[in-house]
């Protein structure tokens, strides 16, 4: 079995073995195939641990076939945004937690439980990870020893460039059936180790150009702050969730209710979430709102899992 080890610098070697993460002072055997990388996209690879976001740009420059297959991902742009050179992040607060002390590829897959298909499983995901805390930060869920997670989507490039690369073997599986009362939540985890080159590439690039090349980012970014600060000084008209998920919730109202009870098509939509899925609906949409929501006849009979594939599917 051949594998691919980058290293700092950087240096992308084949070798014939698989190697170990701590693995990283041999020699022997190895083949530098840095300058033809985008000829080994599918094999799989390992990081060294000193690589960072730097070293895969300069990976990117030295075979620049990767620079037109990776096009969509604005790679051109991002290559040349990064040949100008890291850049310190702006002064931290200390007490915001918003620092990064590395970037992570990680695994995301979907289950529908109901048919046992998974979706997701080959592109990596990215985020950055904070230091560990040395205390606990209730407003963002962590304690003490644990590390906060980031979005870089909006990042400055140049700030990330230092940046040390891992890869996290670990898988998060999610609920994928819409139907299921754990939608979206995680339901179990597993472990996949092998990753190519490819998809480290394809996963970093994905991320990083997310809201387009360096400008349309700043541009984006821009715009956000302009919004905030109209929010902050009371400018901004705001609209209420009712008033955006009600028009897309009347239909399954409509279908399946004789009465609302004053009650909102949205905050209907909403509690019928936390049915669970072997429960009889009905039974528990009338304990819950105290007899004033009333289910149609014809669903009286359906669990909560059929429930929401009929309300789902009344607002085709």
């Amino acid at each position: 079995m051949q594998h691919l080890l980058l290293r700092p610098g950087p240096m992308l070697v084949l070798r014939p073995f698989r190697p170990r993460l701590e693995d990283v002072s041999g020699r022997l055997n190895e083949v530098d195939v840095t300058r033809r990388a985008h000829e080994f996209l599918f094999e799989f690879i390992t990081l060294h641990v000193g690589t960072t976001l730097s070293d895969v740009f300069r990976l990117m420059e030295a075979s620049p076939l990767l620079q037109q297959l990776y096009r969509q991902d604005f790679a051109e742009e991002l290559c040349a945004e990064a040949r100008k050179g890291a850049v310190a992040a702006g002064p931290q607060d200390p007490a915001s937690f918003d620092s990064i002390e590395f970037l992570e590829l990680y695994q995301h897959w979907g289950l529908d439980s109901s048919t046992n298909e998974y979706s997701g499983t080959q592109r990596l995901n990215l985020h950055g990870i904070g230091p560990e805390l040395s205390h606990d930060a209730p407003r963002e869920g962590r304690k003490k020893g644990e590390r906060i997670e980031w979005s870089v989507s909006l990042t400055p490039l140049r700030e990330l460039l230092p940046l040390p690369i891992r890869v996290n073997s670990e898988v998060r599986i999610t609920e994928d059936d819409a139907n299921a009362k754990a939608h979206m939540r995680e339901i179990r985890r597993g472990r996949h180790p092998d990753i190519t080159l490819g998809q480290v590439i394809h996963g970093l690039l994905w991320e990083l150009s997310f809201h387009g090349g360096p400008q349309e980012q700043q541009d984006v970014s821009k715009g956000l702050k302009r919004q905030l600060e109209e929010i902050n000084a009371g400018a901004a008209e705001l609209v209420s969730g009712d008033d955006i998920f009600d028009p897309l919730d009347h239909p399954g109202c409509d279908a399946m209710f004789d009465d609302l009870g004053g009650h909102s098509p949205h905050e209907i939509a909403t509690a019928i979430r936390d049915i669970d899925d072997a429960d009889n609906a009905a039974a528990w949409i009338d304990k819950t709102f105290g007899g004033e929501v009333v289910v149609k006849a014809k669903f009286r009979d359906r669990t909560g899992h059929e429930f929401r594939k009929a309300f789902r599917a009344a607002a085709r």
